[in-house]
């Protein structure tokens, strides 16, 4: 039975490659540029074209922390994220333990949960993101820690967790590398063992399924 599910928030909750170009994107060239000048923002189209657009990168090859482009983050303007009525119904409605766990600093998160239309101390009974005086995110090493720790918090086993993400190596990976079924949404690579185009989708058929 399932118990708890860890949800990613970029590309996963939040599904808005307007916000993501003109806020990360945008802040990311502007802390490189800043930080690292011309040879820096040539690293960062280096990135971005031999990683599959993960232009984030860059900042570890910079050698620029990742604070830096926090501050720029957090500064931002999520005026362009919109509510999703249908997600948020569906959440509320699922008997199961929710988690958050995302790259991006904690207080973006909550700023993006709630222009979803979250209450996100409410909705969730967890959101992991990035604090100081973490270097980089926890979640940018692919590592099963966290998702360990979530376990033992919450005293449930792997089998009755599922992890639920767009990209293969960050969210479902380490997940099921300790026996967490995992889910992605829309067409990322990997091998996982659900497939769906969209949240609402994982969600209409996880609604039958939970149990706390």
């Amino acid at each position: 039975m399932l118990k708890l599910i860890v949800f990613d928030l970029d590309g996963t909750l939040c599904v808005n490659p307007d916000f993501y170009r003109s806020v990360y994107s945008r802040t990311l060239e502007q802390v490189v540029s800043q930080q690292r000048g011309d040879k820096g923002s040539a690293m960062l189209q280096y990135c971005r074209e031999t990683y599959g657009g993960k232009g984030e990168l860059a900042l570890s090859a910079l050698n620029i922390p990742f604070r830096e482009w926090a501050k720029l983050l957090c500064n931002a303007t999520l005026d362009i994220v919109k509510p999703r009525a249908l997600l948020n119904e569906q959440l509320r409605c699922l008997a199961a333990i929710k988690v958050v766990y995302t790259g991006s600093p904690m207080n973006m998160a909550f700023g993006i949960l709630q222009k979803l239309g979250f209450l996100p101390a409410k909705d969730f009974d967890l959101i992991i993101g990035w604090q100081e005086p973490e270097h980089f995110p926890l979640k940018w090493t692919c590592s099963s820690f966290v998702f360990q720790a979530i376990i033992n918090k919450f005293s449930v086993d792997a089998s009755e967790v599922l992890a639920v993400g767009d990209t293969w190596d960050t969210d479902l990976m380490p997940a099921q590398a300790i026996g967490i079924k995992t889910a992605m949404i829309g067409n990322g690579g990997g091998t996982p063992d659900m497939r769906y185009s969209s949240v609402e989708m994982f969600l209409h058929s996880a609604m039958g399924i939970c149990s706390v």
